[in-house]
């Protein structure tokens, strides 16, 4: 109860003039705009929800604000996203650029929420972004598409330099295997049956899954250890003479 009546005094206080659409922000809203984020994510929402067309220039503002912290920031973009959905997109791209990883994080999460095929086009995009957890965030972006090109480009970021690091396999590339794992194509699996020989063993179940459901075969009933169902299915893509 008590939380809901802070909301209440909270959404009161916000809703003076100077939260106008168009209206120049002041330190004072910007204040009041914090304090918002601040709330617990059920009443934040129910502000966001009531009347957050209202606040949407003081969440950009705060979100671009350099001397706010991470977690404030994040809250922001996100807040002024689900109060202005697909229209927030113009500025949901700005932050996609920014120099600071979490803006464009935040943005590519907003964005594929908002906007479903922008959020998709800004995921290729990002996939070659110099933070990893950037490009992760894309990857699971991307899950959701069943576009052959998309596939195509998520089999080429899997070999891709930036995401080994001292010749050591990110776990980057674990996701990505996992994610075309769950609806292989036909065409891939000569490219499944390449990874059970990829120096990452984290690639070989996920690539063991995508061959069950390409073969309808399943090898290794029982327990059996990852490395003997690797050497099961090795021998059986030598067998069936499936080219690599």
């Amino acid at each position: 109860m008590n939380k809901v009546i802070l909301a209440s005094v909270v959404v009161a206080g916000l809703s003076s003039s100077a939260f106008a659409v168009g209206a120049k922000p002041s330190s004072s809203t910007l204040t009041s705009a914090v304090e918002v984020l601040k709330l617990p994510s059920e009443n934040r929402r129910m502000v966001i929800q009531g009347q957050g067309d209202k606040y949407y220039q003081n969440f950009i503002s705060v979100a671009f604000n350099e001397e706010q912290p991470m977690n404030i920031r994040w809250r922001a973009l996100m807040a002024a996203a689900e109060a202005r959905g697909e229209k927030s997109t113009p500025d949901l791209l700005k932050a996609s650029s920014h120099k600071y990883w979490y803006m464009r994080n935040a943005a590519l999460v907003a964005l594929s929420e908002v906007n479903p095929s922008q959020g998709e086009k800004l995921a290729q995009k990002l996939l070659k972004d110099k933070a990893l957890v950037v490009r992760s965030a894309a990857v699971g972006v991307l899950e959701k598409s069943s576009s052959g090109d998309v596939r195509d480009l998520l089999w080429e970021e899997l070999n891709q330099g930036y995401n080994f690091k001292n010749a050591q396999s990110l776990w980057i590339r674990h996701q990505i295997v996992e994610v075309l794992a769950k609806k292989p194509l036909d065409r891939e699996t000569k490219i499944f049956a390449g990874l059970l020989s990829d120096k990452d063993d984290r690639l070989h179940i996920p690539a063991i899954r995508g061959l069950e459901k390409l073969t309808g075969v399943k090898l290794g009933e029982g327990k059996v250890t990852k490395s003997a169902l690797v050497g099961m299915w090795k021998d059986y893509v030598k067998k069936e003479k499936i080219e690599l």
